[in-house]
């Protein structure tokens, strides 16, 4: 099970390729169809009965195109066709898992995503410093780095940011000097990090799993495919 190839394919199933086709309804309403009415039909049709001309009074009949183009543009893009088997995975994940790939890989900012991480991240830390002496000020300040932890692993690992933040910048943001930091803070910092990794690899393993188990159905009910 290659991670980052399974990264990439979830990335491509997320990405909005909407504006790379145009649906039928949107084809029409830019491309008025095609009016064959200007080469009309003729009117009187001859047909030959035996040794007899019958002539016939006809109307033209017009009728329109239903594409202007001749090869007109698919309804649904190929990438998103093909991808659909991941997007169908991802539907049956439900809690941190669902909102971790909504969140990191289809850019979903929906405030619950980003509070489900954050409650399911918060609980794992504290789960790993259990027993450990812990002032109340000192979890305050824990706990609101958490949501910048999310954010920093996200955009490194997906490559939407440029740089990580440096130490002096984290003690910066939390209030403390950056010996303090270095001493009681630090390591904190890297635990959260190394959660976020793998709530990344827990969950894209999850929609991995979903998907072959998915395929493997169909292929039981559809071997010819």
């Amino acid at each position: 099970m290659n991670i980052d190839r399974i990264r990439e394919r979830v990335v491509t199933a997320l990405t909005d390729y909407c504006g790379a086709t145009k649906g039928q309804l949107a084809a029409f309403e830019e491309h008025a169809p095609a009016d064959t009415s200007s080469k009309k039909r003729k009117r009187i049709h001859f047909v030959t009965l035996e040794k007899s001309r019958v002539s016939a009074d006809i109307d033209p009949v017009g009728c329109a195109e239903t594409r202007s183009r001749i090869n007109p543009f698919p309804p649904i893009h190929e990438i998103t066709f093909c991808s659909s088997s991941w997007r169908r995975a991802l539907a049956s994940m439900d809690g941190e898992n669902l909102a971790w790939i909504r969140y990191c890989y289809g850019y979903d900012l929906t405030y619950e995503h980003q509070v489900t991480i954050c409650q399911f991240i918060w609980s794992e830390f504290l789960k790993r410093w259990a027993g450990k002496k812990i002032t109340a000020k000192k979890r305050a300040r824990l706990s609101s780095l958490i949501w910048l932890s999310v954010q920093t692993y996200a955009a490194a690992d997906t490559g939407r940011m440029a740089r990580a933040y440096s130490p002096g910048e984290l003690a910066s943001l939390s209030g403390v000097s950056k010996t303090n930091w270095a001493e009681n803070y630090a390591q904190q910092w890297n635990d959260m990090l190394w959660l976020c990794e793998q709530l990344d690899i827990s969950s894209l393993k999850i929609i991995y799993t979903l998907r072959s188990e998915a395929r493997s159905k169909i292929l039981v009910r559809w071997p010819f495919l």
